[in-house]
């Protein structure tokens, strides 16, 4: 009986150290990533393309996005100017309307805890066009997007919202297929080994900036 007894005891024990052992070596919870919201207003410069139609574009661009920890999803409208070079003899002009999302990821902050704002960010998406010609018909088309940026500015870390004003700078290219041109035979537009059709895709490059506000 007497064993059985110290048998017993030495089991509760031996749980109990195992129990405390478990319960010592769980790690703290981790706190939840931040969270914060944010818009943006800016100018657009660079070049569109529209098939042949590949001369200086300007407009403007704006847009909202929802951020947890490093990574933001992002709702963009875009409205620019799409022309030939002064060069060209006849003259073809529109404007583009843009809606799009796109992902972005930070590579690198200073956190959403200090009074100065400085992020270096990517951004990947997509969105669709409609490109109405000045002297009638449209180009309605999707499209992808690839920018690279920085945003800087001011955080006021006196108050709970943390409310953030700033500067945002980026370069953006638009990707979307070619519009087909018809009866497009193979050619040289210059000095080459090879003729070839046109290229079947559009390279749209644009420099923004603008100022930014959110909490």
């Amino acid at each position: 009986m007497t064993k059985l007894v110290a048998a017993t005891v030495l089991a509760l024990s031996t749980a109990a150290s195992a129990q405390t052992l478990v319960a010592a070596s769980e790690p703290p919870p981790s706190p939840p990533a931040p969270r914060s919201f944010d818009a943006r207003v800016g100018m657009m410069l660079g070049g569109a393309d529209a098939g042949d139609v590949n001369g200086f574009s300007f407009g403007a661009t704006g847009g909202i996005g929802y951020r947890i920890g490093d990574n933001s999803l992002r709702a963009v409208f875009d409205y620019y100017s799409v022309g030939d070079g002064a060069s060209e003899i006849m003259q073809r002009h529109g404007r583009t309307t843009r809606l799009g999302a796109a992902l972005r990821h930070s590579f690198r902050n200073t956190g959403p805890d200090r009074a100065m704002v400085g992020d270096f960010w990517g951004e990947l998406g997509g969105g669709y066009e409609r490109l109405a010609w000045l002297h009638g018909g449209v180009l309605e088309r999707p499209d992808a997007e690839l920018a690279v940026g920085i945003d800087l500015g001011f955080r006021n870390t006196r108050t709970r919202e943390r409310h953030m004003t700033g500067y945002f700078l980026d370069v953006r290219t638009i990707l979307a297929e070619a519009p087909p041109v018809p009866g497009a035979m193979a050619t040289c537009g210059g000095p080459c080994s090879d003729a070839t059709t046109p290229p079947s895709a559009d390279v749209s490059i644009f420099f923004e900036m603008g100022v930014a506000w959110g909490h």
